[in-house]
């Protein structure tokens, strides 16, 4: 299975000059063998997807399974 589910948590309790929010995920690095969180502002994210954009090449679709979970977390 490759699919994630990245999570937007809103800051609630934020400092003045603190983002509205972020995204948050965990991953696992298959290079370095380890679980690892990852926080991605809203501006890192727009760079992100603008850059998957550019090199549709490099994406993965997501497999039967991972379509047939998503929906079944939808509910």
């Amino acid at each position: 299975m490759k699919l994630g589910k990245l999570n937007y948590i809103f800051n609630l309790d934020k400092h003045h000059a603190a983002n509205k929010g972020y995204y948050r995920v965990l991953v696992f690095d298959s290079v370095e063998r380890r679980y690892e969180n990852l926080v991605i502002t809203d501006f890192e994210m727009k760079k992100i997807r603008e850059r998957a954009n550019k090199n549709p090449e490099d994406l993965v679709a997501p497999s039967w399974f991972d379509q047939l979970i998503a929906t079944l977390r939808l509910f």
